[in-house]
């Protein structure tokens, strides 16, 4: 099966949080809540000092990054833009094999070609398809592909 798409901002960021969430679970819930009580309880410290020096502000600087933090955790997508940005898809096109034995993707810059073995996390969301294979993350928008190829590619991926 063979296409031509480009990665849109919009599919990045969706593919990126699909394979956030598939790798993370619930566990981010678990990170973020410690940071979000751990930067509630810096702040209570710090406004609970009789006296006011350097201290309190350090606490309460610290208890509000690290709120950040949970927040960050929590919400990535903004963070997830950024990567869009710095890694100069926008405009580019590839066009990719997707066969038995596993896919092949060709962009202007750069080739890939990975066995389905070398598949580590797969999945697809509303608007994407997403493969991730030894540090490349691989983005296919379900609006490059016909029913009958996210069928294939579903079946290909093995993914249920």
């Amino acid at each position: 099966m063979k296409f031509e798409y480009e990665i849109s901002v919009n599919d990045s960021v969706a593919a990126q949080l699909l394979y956030y969430k598939l790798t993370t679970g619930n566990k981010r819930f678990e990170r973020a809540s410690f940071w979000l009580f751990g930067g509630i309880f810096f702040i209570f410290i710090a406004y609970d000092q009789p006296v006011f020096n350097w201290a309190p502000i350090l606490l309460a600087a610290t208890g509000a990054t690290w709120i950040y933090a949970a927040f960050r955790i929590l919400f990535p997508g903004r963070y997830f833009r950024g990567f869009y940005q710095r890694g100069n898809l926008s405009g580019r096109k590839f066009q990719a094999n997707l066969n038995e034995e596993g896919l092949e993707v060709n962009g202007d810059l750069c080739s890939w070609r990975a066995p389905w073995r070398g598949v580590s996390v797969k999945g697809e969301d509303k608007s994407v398809f997403m493969l991730y294979v030894e540090g490349t993350l691989f983005i296919f928008g379900k609006k490059y592909l016909t029913d009958e190829q996210q069928h294939e590619l579903r079946r290909l991926a093995a993914i249920s």
